[in-house]
Parts: C-alpha cells; structure tokens; sequence
C-alpha cells in the first residue's frame, strides 16, 4: 500500500476519550482499507501557541505535515467543543483544508463551525462526513477524493439576500432586550457578531451580564420555594432511571434564577454561557431554557447570537417557537441529516423524557419527541447578521442514538441538490428548526 494518510485527532476533554475512540473503530478500519493510517494528535505540530505553552499547557514536537500525491492529512473533528483547539493549529495544516466528520458526540456539528471559520479567512477546505451505516462506498468515494484526482475544495454557494422583513418582524427587534450571560463559548470561533451595528440596523439592545450574577441568583433560591416544589411535583414522573428528584429540583433552581435575571433587566430574549455552569452550579439550563421560550421568552444557549437571532426571527416572522440543534450525521443516498440537542421548548414535542445532559452526563436534558411533518431550517448569520439560509422539508423520525444530545430528529430535504446546498453554505454549526406550514405540516 503506496498511500499514507495523516489523521490528525481533535477531541475535546468534555468527552470520554475511552467512548470517543471506541466508538470509532469501524471509522478507522474503513480508512484503512486504502491508506497506512498514521495517528497525530494536535500537541505533536508545531503552531506558536503551542511552542509558547499558551494552549493546554502542551510541549510541541515541532512536526509539521505535507502533503502530496500519496500523503494526506485529513483532520478528524471527532467532538463537539473542539473548534477552539482547531484554531490554534490551523495555520500549520496543508491547503487546501480536509475536514472527515461523522455522526457522533458533535462531530459533525463541531466541523460546520470550523468549516465557517476557514471559509471567513479565504482558506479552502472540503468536508467529508462519514455515515453512521456500514457503507463501503464512502470510502471508494474517499480514496478517490484523496488519492485519485485529488480533492476539489468546496465551492460556497452565496446565502441568500434577506428577506424583506414585515413589521411585526421589524418591530419585534426592535423592542428586543438580549441579555448576553456570561459571553459566547469559545468553540463559537466563526460566530461572532458586530453588535453595534446590529443594534444600529435593528434597533436591538445587547445587555452583557456576569455569569457570576446568574451564579448567586441560583444560590439564593431556597430550597422550600413553593415554585420548586410545584415543578417538582409536575416533572418529577418524567425523570429516567438515572436521574434524581433533587437534580430535577437543582435544573428548577437554575429556571427561577433565569427569571428573576430576566425581570431585573426586563429581558424578552437571552442566551448563556450553560457550559460555565457546570463547575459553579452542578447543573444545566437545559429545562430552564425549554420553559423560558414556551412562556414566550425566546432563549439560546452557548452564547450563540446569531442562533438567538433567528429564533427571534422564527418567532416573530412565523409565531413559531424554534429547536435550536447541532447537525449530527447526515446521509446523502437518502437526502437526509440528523439534527440533536438536549433542549427544546415542550410545545414543539407530544412527549419528553427527562434525562442528563449528554456531554456532562449531569444535570437535565430533554429527550423530545417531536411530531413529524413539514419544517423548516434557518439561519441568520454573518458578522452584521445581513446573509440567511432557509430550507424546507420534512422531519421522518426520531432517533435515539447513544452518543448525541437527547432530542434527535431527522430531517428529509425535498432534493439532492437541496441536500447539498446546505453543506456548501457557511452558516456555524448551529441551525434552527420550526413548523412550516402548508400540506403535511404538523398540527399545533
């Protein structure tokens, strides 16, 4: 075997390594049916923040990777959480860029934001994703994009122009309050806004609040609220095996604290920095966040404002509450991708579970089922929030696939050249999904 392949692993310390690696076996098996497989993992290339010690601490080998006729590197994005990593070696990885996803612990979702992050530098990249069947062809298809005529990077395809806003969408921003609690995750590397000239275009007002505010608000909520004890005494048949009561009554908490933040700024629209809170509160804003948008308060999680933003939009455009989800694998002989995350507001499902939040395994998810139908995706996005992407088509199923956040559903575009328009724009990695309406659209 003439051809060698570089697969360069970036994980994330939130994910078990044991269950990310042997998760991944018929992954690696699959690659090396063509290639030597030659394992590298980020703290062996030389990139400058790793030789001044200022990412993790990490002692650089100084490697450096070229490629050629027979020798690819191609970068396995195998976590969520691991954007920020990519960054700080990006610089020292051959052009174009080769991204391989697949289907597990946000693989996928992790690799669209990266994917965004190139393309706003002008560096080309091409992305592969592996399906979660056993599919030969993918990797007759790989080798040929790798080793044969070598691989084409994508050609973006431009988003779209705005749509003309209609008042109640043009007034609703501008009597909008967005509480930032706590700033953005730091894998949100291509998710970044110009807030003031947002709030110049739109009216809007951006409030940033310590996540420590949050923090001692939750504190100071007494464990004999009578609100903690009615939620309790309503959630508590929902919970699954592996949950407690008194972690039910901790993600309650975590609800009321959001609402006395929300009245003391007079908020009607917030997102947080949930993953901070897990250190501090020994909890998630899953189920906080879940009931805030059904009582009309539209609320994003990690920090991401222009996912916010087009909830807003979702809500005030269409009267429709909206899942804010990762995209987790995708299959292209069917047309279609899974979406997931661990909160959704209850009005969009007919049923829920209760369990962890999938990454930390603490806290309260949601495991909703959500009714099938007509939907669609959208997405706000760029620096002034000026380029969009809408898609419609139909929600076939839920999924229940271990390693994914909790509220799994798959989405059937109409086309496959619908199918690959939403790869070729570069939206993050978040998308935002609501009932669309028109035949086959699901009842409220």
């Amino acid at each position: 075997m003439n051809n060698k392949l570089h697969l360069v692993i970036f994980s994330s310390a939130l994910h078990d390594n044991n269950s990310v690696m042997g998760s991944r076996l018929e992954l690696f098996e699959g690659l090396r049916r063509f290639a030597e497989l030659d394992i590298v993992y980020p703290s062996m290339l030389a990139t400058a923040a790793a030789v001044n010690g200022q990412f993790d601490g990490s002692t650089s080998t100084g490697r450096t990777l070229t490629d050629s006729a027979h020798e690819k590197t191609l970068c396995f994005i195998a976590t969520g959480g691991t954007e920020e990593i990519f960054r700080n070696y990006a610089e020292v990885l051959p052009r174009p860029v080769l991204l391989l996803s697949d289907g597990l612990h946000n693989s996928f979702a992790a690799s669209f934001e990266i994917k965004s992050y190139l393309a706003q530098r002008g560096i080309a990249s091409t992305l592969f994703n592996a399906p979660l069947d056993e599919n030969p062809e993918f990797y007759t298809e790989l080798e040929e994009s790798l080793f044969g005529a070598g691989a084409v990077p994508d050609t973006l395809t431009p988003s779209e122009p705005l749509p003309k806003f209609p008042k109640s969408v043009v007034k609703g921003f501008e009597k909008t309050r967005i509480g930032l609690i706590g700033g953005a995750s730091d894998w949100l590397i291509a998710s970044g806004i110009d807030r003031d000239a947002v709030s110049k275009t739109y009216g809007a007002t951006f409030l940033d609040i310590p996540l420590r505010e949050l923090e001692v608000e939750f504190t100071n909520t007494p464990d004999d609220a009578p609100e903690l004890r009615s939620m309790d005494a309503r959630l508590e048949r929902f919970l699954t095996d592996d949950r407690t009561p008194e972690q039910l009554c901790e993600a309650a908490r975590m609800y009321l604290a959001l609402k006395k933040i929300c009245a003391k700024y007079n908020l009607n629209t917030l997102t947080l920095k949930c993953f901070g809170l897990l250190n501090s509160c020994h909890t998630t804003a899953c189920l906080a966040l879940a009931l805030l948008n059904d009582e009309g308060i539209v609320s994003g999680c990690e920090g991401d404002i222009p996912a916010l933003w087009t909830m807003l939009y979702a809500r005030y455009a269409y009267g429709e509450p909206a899942f804010m989800a990762n995209p987790s694998s995708s299959n292209r002989r069917e047309w279609t991708i899974d979406f997931a995350h661990c909160t959704i507001p209850l009005s969009m499902v007919h049923g829920y579970r209760l369990p962890s939040h999938f990454e930390s395994q603490t806290g309260i998810g949601i495991a909703g089922s959500v009714p099938s139908g007509r939907y669609r995706i959208v997405k706000l996005f760029g620096e002034r929030l000026d380029q969009y992407y809408e898609a419609t088509g139909d929600i076939i199923m839920n999924t229940n696939i271990p390693q994914r956040c909790r509220t799994q559903i798959r989405f059937r575009f109409p086309s496959e050249a619908e199918f690959d328009r939403f790869f070729r724009v570069s939206k993050g990695n978040h998308i935002i999904l609501c009932r669309a309406a028109g035949p086959g659209a699901p009842s409220r």
